[in-house]
């Protein structure tokens, strides 16, 4: 069952993922209206470990997507910032109890 469910970002941090340190991105938390919290999941982070044997091109790619998947969100909620993402308004997908994806609500802001 998929279900859409409007709330806040909670908070946001980019960096390492703390068990998964070889794990690296945005990392986000949600606030959801029905009084629920969840998690990105690691979604928006790329394994950049030295023993992930990914070639230099597939590497570069992953990395590359990353960031602009950061922009774009960025650039969506109106913010320079990872830090002032916190308290943007969303709708979150959620697929069978996981995070499956998340957008700002451009209209609102």
């Amino acid at each position: 069952m998929t279900e859409k469910i409007l709330g806040k970002i909670a908070s946001a941090e980019y960096g390492m993922v703390g068990d998964y340190p070889f794990l690296f991105g945005l990392q986000l938390r949600f606030s959801l209206g029905d009084g629920t919290s969840i998690g990105c999941g690691s979604r928006y982070t790329v394994n950049i470990g030295e023993s992930c044997k990914w070639s230099t091109e597939e590497r570069q790619y992953g990395i590359t997507k990353s960031v602009d998947e950061v922009h774009k969100i960025l650039k969506d909620a109106k913010v320079n910032y990872i830090s002032k993402l916190v308290n943007k308004p969303v709708e979150v997908t959620i697929e069978g109890n996981c995070f499956k994806d998340f957008r700002i609500l451009t209209e609102v802001l």
